[in-house]
């Protein structure tokens, strides 16, 4: 194990108001988060701002564990001069290593599970003083049956020996309840908080465009995600061939596992000169900046859909789908943004904003930008996750979790 310092269709949801407000201590409580890794990831992304939040704010004391070193946000949390260490992990059944893995939790009051890790947890469960929480962020597939399995070992230990549970969306609470077959009551909602001056643009405008070869007059539909089947890009791809408009371009922000059959899917279609893989990018920012509007077509397996509230937050006229998970909690359809139900209806909301681009775009992506920089910021989720710390540490009464108050 290394160490390492840094360079030294239903009512939206709503977050419960229960939990215990944070109260005065002579010490700052101690949180030990734990990642299977720092890649590049919505799951690492919002890790990385909690973490970034909480030693701004003074009141935690953060420090984060990886189960395998390296990646853009192991990167960036080292660099942040926050205590991190790396297990060097070569799978999540390494049992033998459970010992050194307590050792290292032993130094903390509570530790904090961003995903189902088994073998982790069990190793928690050596010091009966450390505290437990988890926060659940995705939805539900049909799964393997050596995950199933991991699912189910995960339920038991949250069931019996965990004082806090989160979903990052309402959605996420409830696939965490039909997941684990524990009662969805039990997950408190705590959506990801997001410094949207992190995506400002470092780059002008009109350089990005000449890069990747649009012009001023093209309509820039985009997507920004890590390229997997259960993304569903190749419902925009499509989009172009039904839509026939000249002016139309697709630019696909990401890498991934389904990049090779997307690109063959474009050059079936006869679209590939109207769409850019623009890869993997380090600022973001830079090309939502250029977007006429964003789609994140994704299925029920996206909990929370960052990439379209960053892009709602630069003022991005965002579209998602009525099946997508948790994205559907951050748009009020008509108002901030459109949740279609189809492919036809995606078409139809495309048109609308391809006709009157300026007033209709403008309009929608205005009200979307105030609307999640007032709802998702990171101070607001640093004390939601404060208030559960210290609820779970048994420094106040325990929450009372009603069904009416988390999956709305």
């Amino acid at each position: 194990m290394s160490t390492r310092s840094a360079k030294t269709p239903a009512p939206a949801a709503r977050p419960r108001d229960d939990i215990a407000e944070p109260m005065p201590r002579s010490k700052p409580l101690r949180v030990l988060h734990c990642l299977w890794q720092g890649e590049t990831g919505g799951m690492e992304r919002a890790v990385y701002q909690l973490v970034r939040e909480q030693l701004r704010a003074g009141s935690i004391e953060p420090g984060v564990l990886f189960s395998k070193p390296g990646g853009l946000y192991w990167e960036r949390i080292v660099d942040l001069g926050c205590p991190t260490m790396t297990l060097d992990l070569p799978h999540g059944h390494a049992f033998h290593r459970t010992g050194a893995i307590a050792r290292v939790m032993s130094e903390y009051d509570i530790v904090h599970f961003h995903s189902a890790e088994p073998m982790l947890m069990l190793a928690s469960l050596r010091h009966v003083s450390l505290r437990r929480v988890y926060t659940h962020r995705g939805g539900i597939v049909r799964y393997s049956p050596k995950k199933r399995l991991q699912y189910a070992a995960t339920g038991i230990l949250l069931k019996h020996r965990f004082h806090g549970l989160s979903g990052n969306t309402a959605h996420a609470a409830r696939c965490a309840g039909e997941l684990f077959r524990m009662d969805a009551s039990r997950f408190c909602v705590t959506y990801n908080g997001i410094d949207f001056g992190l995506l400002d643009p470092v780059r002008d405008a009109r350089e990005v465009r000449a890069e990747l070869g649009l012009k001023a007059e093209h309509f820039v539909l985009g997507t920004a995600a890590n390229l997997r089947p259960w993304k569903r890009i190749d419902r925009l791809l499509r989009s172009l061939v039904t839509l026939k408009r000249a002016d139309l371009r697709l630019l696909i922000v990401g890498d991934g596992s389904d990049r090779p059959r997307l690109e063959a899917l474009a050059d079936s279609l006869g679209v590939r000169t109207q769409n850019v893989f623009a890869g993997r990018q380090p600022h973001v920012g830079d090309f939502l900046q250029i977007m006429d509007a964003f789609c994140l077509p994704s299925m029920g397996l996206e909990s929370f859909g960052n990439a379209a509230v960053e892009a709602m937050g630069l003022g991005v006229p965002t579209i998602v789908f009525a099946d997508g998970g948790g994205t559907t909690e951050h748009i009020e359809d008509g108002h901030t943004g459109f949740v279609v139900a189809d492919e036809q209806e995606l078409h139809a909301v495309l048109t609308r904003l391809l006709d009157g681009r300026m007033h209709l775009g403008r309009q929608i992506g205005e009200r979307g930008r105030e609307a999640v920089r007032s709802k998702y910021t990171p101070a607001e989720a640093a004390q939601r996750y404060e208030r559960l710390y210290i609820s779970a540490a048994g420094w106040t009464r325990k929450p009372t979790m009603s069904p009416q108050e988390t999956p709305a």
